[in-house]
């Protein structure tokens, strides 16, 4: 029997594995009774406080990790607000939060400020008058 070939652990990983887990990880499966066992949705600071993995996802065939359902599930497609927030037990309406704050973070970073844009909004950084040619 073949094993799939080991994809490498994202550095945020608080177990600090080098590969994804093989097994249940049990900071998730912590996370998720955390969250379970709350028995409402929790605020932000609240959900901060839970012990656990904060990557933690209900997705028994990743082993509860993010970092392994998202190399190994989501293929070439970025899952939407609502798969992401069911996966991590969150709202949508947290979920799109997220995403806006690191959206914002990622338009205050030096590569996204140095580049120009276009009248259309396409980059223009990089470009040459070779890049296209006019047809008369």
């Amino acid at each position: 029997m073949n094993k799939a070939p080991k994809t490498k652990m994202d550095d945020r990983c608080p177990r600090q594995l080098e590969d994804m887990p093989e097994s249940w990880c049990p900071l998730a499966v912590l996370r998720l009774k955390a969250i379970r066992n709350a028995g409402r949705e929790l605020t932000e600071q609240e959900e901060a406080n839970l012990p656990g993995c904060p990557w933690a996802v209900d997705h028994q065939l990743a082993n509860y990790c993010f970092w392994k359902y998202i190399s190994e599930y989501t293929g070439d497609k970025a899952p939407s607000d609502m798969e992401i927030a069911s996966l991590m037990n969150i709202s949508t309406d947290t979920a799109k939060k997220t995403e806006k704050n690191a959206i914002s973070k990622f338009r205050e970073s030096p590569e996204f400020i140095d580049l120009v844009d276009d009248k259309d909004g396409n980059s223009v950084e990089g470009r040459s008058e070779d890049d296209y040619t006019i047809i008369k």
